[in-house]
């Protein structure tokens, strides 16, 4: 009997370490560092096309206020404060993108694409594209847009729409631009690499009418991340390759905040990934 208490005694300890081990790595380990979950808004329907901008930390994003409708709605979370709010003057908000210059944070709709002033809290103002129904939306240096259902990749500078020229015949789901001015996008066959100015494709993961693959972000350095269904990948260009950084259950977008932390969605949260040096696995 004695051996028997003994032996409960022991596995109760076990069971209890090993329950005590698995809540110190709820987080996330990145590079080495563990990460806190702060579960920022839960409770919607697919938030997606996430963007901060780093003057404000204030994170921008959409998401679905019908299951069987395509109708979505801009917010934004103040991510100090956590403040939360709509965007103003907005109907049917979807795709966000930031000017980092000038903290200017744009929105596709299906109505194209309104200006925002977060300075002074005005609603937004139509800003160009007006007729067409924007599917993704891309800052540097100019406005970069697709529209639905063609999905064609255009530049929108001094309010007029022309077709990106090294990407004319191509059809183009997301994209973004890393540090290096290489244009990184998707379409029905796979995710590419393109420096701009040339017709160099380089094929990064092959897809199947490229479904897997539901937006990109940029670092504080300008490289590119991947929000992939099952997680958020690193762009590595010195090798080629595709890193799974971040494991994610269906995610559905990636942004960086102000101290260049992840910030990501699932399919019914936006969670805020933050170091936390005491804890480790």
């Amino acid at each position: 009997m004695m051996q028997i208490l003994i032996l409960l005694s022991t596995l109760a300890a076990i069971q209890s370490a090993a329950v005590s081990e698995e809540k110190e790595c709820e987080g996330v380990i990145i590079d080495g560092v563990y990460h806190d979950k702060e579960v920022l808004k839960t409770d919607l329907d697919r938030p997606y096309s996430l963007a901060v901008d780093f003057g404000t930390n204030i994170l921008y994003f959409s998401y679905s206020l019908k299951k069987t409708d395509d109708v979505f709605k801009s917010v934004k979370i103040n991510l100090y404060t956590k403040e939360y709010s709509e965007v103003e003057g907005i109907d049917n908000g979807f795709v966000h993108t930031v000017d980092q210059n000038n903290h200017v944070p744009y929105i596709g709709t299906s109505q194209g694409i309104y200006k925002y002033n977060y300075t002074t809290r005005t609603s937004a103002i139509v800003y160009g594209a007006s007729d067409s129904d924007i599917w993704e939306i891309y800052f540097k240096d100019a406005l970069y847009y697709s529209d639905f259902p063609s999905q064609f990749l255009y530049v929108l500078k001094y309010g007029e729409s022309m077709r990106f020229k090294e990407l004319e015949h191509t059809k183009v789901i997301h994209f973004a631009i890393d540090k290096d001015d290489v244009m990184f996008f998707t379409n029905g066959t796979g995710l590419y690499s393109q420096p701009i100015g040339t017709e160099d494709a380089y094929l990064y993961e092959k897809l199947e009418n490229g479904e897997r693959v539901r937006g990109f972000a940029n670092d504080l350095k300008g490289n590119v991340y991947a929000c992939f269904q099952d997680g958020i990948y690193k762009v590595d260009t010195a090798t080629g390759t595709l890193k799974l950084i971040v494991p994610v259950d269906d995610a559905f977008g990636v942004a960086f905040d102000a101290n260049n932390n992840i910030v990501y969605s699932d399919y019914q949260s936006v969670i805020h990934l933050k170091p936390n040096k005491n804890k480790t696995c």
